[in-house]
């Protein structure tokens, strides 16, 4: 079923289709205001621009000419729509609402020192943790108010960095408002894969083989091949791969957690590789098209190149296994001027 995005207040959520969409329309739990973005696209639109909503949204606001704007028709209706989407808060809602106000075009980058790709944190009690997961522990509290950079994304968690105090872990999603969110369609399309570039990489072309390790005959290494592709503008890094393997039956028998080194290019795609690292003897797994560039300053490099990973897993007996982008970071570009 394909699912639909939708920002609401300060918190993001999919929607499996359209007709609980329609549901939400008819019992008020979306308003004409709120942003949808539809399955298979990066274009974000006000609920009462998809034709199936308008009809239901109709008696709550009307089109405006404005794409920027939000549809409420009247000055009421604006300035409830204002509020529910500022969160309602004191100091994230005022730096909010100044950024709303001087809301940016594509090639605008920063308004009064808040950059689009910051975020205001919304959240009362919100707290910064050590690992991305519901039962790790406290590093800090996120002040409501305060803004945190952007640094990697994990499942339901962003890892940020305030940066006021430069204290850095990880931040439920919906404790924090992105700036972006408010710089309308354009804007918004263009950041979404800087907030969620999980929905821009995927695994291609993957293969696995059990190969014996040397020397021990009752030992193999699964060897993985797979391309990374990248939809997005942006160039991706600092990757975390997670591969599991299953038996026969579809039972999850072990998982292990791999960083992968190097970048996954703008609207491109790179295999991965193992490189031994001629003075360590280290194995590093890292990106082709990075490990390209590093071959063409040291050509001796190539010796010590593999094509694909090699991963230890402690179960021997498995028939399935799997390998997925758990984690991973958007290369803003530099600001222009």
């Amino acid at each position: 079923m394909a699912r639909w995005l939708v920002s609401r207040n300060d918190t993001h959520f999919e929607v499996n289709g359209l007709a609980d969409l329609k549901e939400m329309a008819k019992s008020g739990r979306l308003g004409p205001g709120d942003m949808v973005q539809p399955p298979g696209t990066t274009e974000w639109l006000y609920a009462i621009e998809i034709p199936e909503l308008k009809p239901m949204l109709q008696t709550i606001a009307a089109v405006d000419g404005d794409d920027d704007a939000p549809p409420p028709s009247s000055k009421v209706g604006q300035i409830v729509f204002a509020l529910v989407l500022l969160g309602i808060t004191v100091v994230g809602g005022m730096k909010a609402y100044e950024f709303w106000q001087a809301r940016p075009q594509a090639a605008e980058r920063k308004v009064d020192n808040l950059a689009v790709t910051d975020m205001v944190v919304t959240g009362k009690e919100a707290q910064l943790v050590a690992e991305p997961e519901s039962h790790a522990a406290v590093v800090g509290a996120a002040a409501e108010g305060a803004v945190y950079e952007l640094i990697a994304k994990r499942g339901g968690y962003y890892r940020a960095k305030d940066k006021t105090a430069g204290t850095e872990g990880w931040i439920r999603i919906e404790q924090v408002m992105p700036m972006y969110m408010l710089g309308g369609g354009k804007v918004m399309a263009e950041y979404d894969p800087i907030y969620n570039p999980d929905r821009y990489v995927n695994v291609g072309n993957a293969s696995w083989d059990l190969v014996p390790q040397k020397g021990q005959k009752e030992q193999n290494v699964t060897i993985f091949q797979f391309m990374l592709v990248n939809e997005s503008m942006y160039d991706m890094t600092d990757l975390v791969m997670l591969t599991k393997i299953k038996d026969a039956k579809g039972h999850e028998l072990e998982q292990k957690e791999i960083k992968v080194e190097g970048v996954v290019p703008a609207n491109g795609s790179t295999m991965v590789g193992t490189l031994v690292d001629p003075k360590t003897k280290e194995t590093r797994v890292i990106t082709q098209a990075s490990f390209s560039l590093m071959a063409t300053a040291t050509p001796d490099l190539a010796l010590e190149y593999s094509d694909g990973v090699e991963v230890h897993m402690e179960t021997a007996d498995f028939t399935e296994a799997t390998m997925d982008v758990v984690e991973l970071r958007a290369v803003p570009k530099a600001d222009k001027g």
